[in-house]
């Protein structure tokens, strides 16, 4: 019995050349953070998914650009972070990001303000170098960025984890730690 094609197959068989277009100009803008054939497989399955959503032909190729450019954006954002690189690896320099060094300032470069903290004075503290300090400067931002900034940078959430616990968008989540940080660098500058 043949497969008779239903309009989402027809619309997604039209439109496949877009998203490859898409997913390859957005795999070049953002190189070495997501490679070609994810940024194509993310552009697939949204185009997929955004043809059975589809009611009018005519309006089908900028709802279908913007559904994938989107799509491509959330997996940037939610996978691009999630690859911890191991201090080991970083020294050893076998995988695709290079390491600086932290103790070597570039030409020209000023010293962080982050880096002029002293560290906890009793050597039987449990906490890391640094972390009262940290949470000092924290202290003085407030609440909701301070605590995207512990969530994202401190404990290594993803945006879309951070909103889902502060029960705000990613987006918002986003904001906030601009602007925390952006208040942080005056502060300290």
């Amino acid at each position: 019995m043949a497969h008779t094609q239903s309009k989402a197959d027809a619309l997604f068989h039209q439109f496949r050349p877009l998203a490859d277009s898409i997913a390859r100009r957005f795999a070049f803008k953002s190189q070495p953070l997501i490679e070609f054939e994810d940024a194509r497989q993310v552009a697939h399955m949204q185009l997929w998914l955004s043809c059975y959503q589809i009611n009018e032909a005519i309006t089908a190729p900028a709802y279908h650009s913007r559904c994938i450019k989107g799509a491509l954006l959330h997996h940037l954002r939610d996978h691009g972070r999630l690859v911890r690189v191991s201090r080991r690896e970083h020294e050893k320099g076998t995988h695709p990001w290079r390491h600086h060094s932290l103790d070597v300032t570039p030409a020209g470069a000023f010293t962080s303000g982050l880096d002029l903290l002293e560290s906890p004075e009793s050597d039987h503290q449990q906490e890391e170098p640094g972390t009262a300090e940290i949470e000092a400067l924290l202290d003085r931002l407030p609440a909701n960025q301070a605590a995207v900034i512990r969530l994202h940078i401190l404990v290594g959430h993803s945006f879309r984890q951070v909103a889902a616990e502060l029960g705000i968008s990613a987006m918002s989540a986003l904001r906030q730690e601009k602007a925390g940080l952006a208040t942080l660098r005056c502060e300290l500058a």
